[in-house]
């Protein structure tokens, strides 16, 4: 989904409101993340299991990050508590998804007008009734998908969009990691992907899930160049993050966003000069470099700013001041 549309009053959702008296504003911050996340991938649950789950928290690090850290523990807390309060289905939970009716039935109203949406209605929670009354005329794809997967009892199949009786699909293994490919067209062109996951995967010292195997074969349909991938990998190593996989993703993602696909525009944004006429704030401590070299796809070594580097000075002499206070046995704002 492009887009989803936000609930006035969302804020005041009972459900919703017993979790921020515990959290804070952190608690419908982070439902309001889960909920982008979702519709941003899947578009209708989140697999939140195995390596899904180090990938959502790893997500959710970033969203939150700031002066004040929020630890993943905490970031984990919030989202069992998310459940426990039913604004996610309790039993998919379990089995490693974080979903809802309302979610699914947010991506069933915005691809009323597809035909080529895959469903795993395993996990599907709306019923016949609640979607014919959204589509009246019972035309959705995704609703004659669901009457034919009910009616016949098809199992351990996905849907295909020029088959929709096929749409049921089964997890293959007890960590849920196998979750529903949403374009089929992906597919087909897997192999060249293959071989392109095989390299990265050499580089970068892990292993990627069949999804993001078909995300590498989306971005090199859209025209994405090895170099930009290579050049991915290598911002991903420099950083040495826990979760390579995810942070790399997070790289592809922002060379996505910026239009970075092939060799000639990482070239044109190394050699694009960085803002010399930022504003400073006051000095309390913390400037604020939103922008810092490196933070968008192939600025990995542009030359620093003055600003920048006194940015980094003066962040080395916090950091000195506040060891050497806590040498001394000092409290430590």
């Amino acid at each position: 989904m492009d887009w989803w549309p936000r609930d006035i009053g969302l804020f005041r959702d009972p459900k919703l409101r017993s979790v921020r008296q515990e959290f804070g504003v952190l608690g419908p911050y982070i439902y309001e993340c889960l909920l982008d996340i979702a519709y941003g991938d899947k578009g209708y649950y989140i697999n939140y299991s195995g390596r899904g789950r180090e990938d959502v928290l790893w997500q959710l690090s970033e969203y939150v990050a700031g002066r004040y850290a929020v630890p993943v523990e905490t970031i984990a807390n919030v989202i069992d508590r998310l459940v426990e309060c039913e604004l996610f289905s309790d039993g998919l939970y379990k089995r490693g998804f974080i979903t809802s009716k309302r979610m699914q039935m947010s991506y069933f109203i915005a691809t009323l007008g597809r035909s080529g949406v895959q469903i795993n209605f395993d996990i599907w929670l709306p019923t016949e009734e609640e979607m014919r009354e959204k589509n009246p005329s019972g035309k959705s794809f995704v609703l004659q998908s669901y009457i034919s997967w009910r009616e016949k009892h098809i199992t351990g199949q996905e849907t295909d969009v020029s088959q929709p009786e096929s749409t049921h699909s089964t997890e293959q293994d007890s960590t849920g990691e196998n979750s529903i490919v949403q374009h089929s067209r992906e597919q087909q062109s897997s192999a060249p992907a293959s071989a392109l996951a095989d390299e990265l995967e050499e580089l970068l010292g892990c292993r990627f899930d069949k999804n993001f195997c078909l995300e590498l074969a989306r971005l090199q349909k859209l025209g994405m160049q090895q170099e930009v991938f290579l050049d991915a990998a290598r911002q991903t190593n420099d950083k040495t993050p826990r979760s390579p996989a995810a942070y790399f993703r997070t790289v592809l993602q922002s060379c996505e966003r910026d239009g970075i696909l092939t060799a000639a525009d990482l070239g044109a944004t190394r050699a694009k000069p960085i803002e010399q006429s930022r504003p400073k704030q006051a000095d309390d401590g913390y400037l604020s470099p939103t922008n810092l070299h490196g933070s968008s796809c192939g600025q990995e070594n542009a030359p620093l700013a003055d600003w920048e580097e006194a940015w980094l000075a003066q962040k080395a002499e916090i950091r000195k001041r506040r060891q050497k206070a806590i040498e001394r046995g000092e409290e430590v704002d």
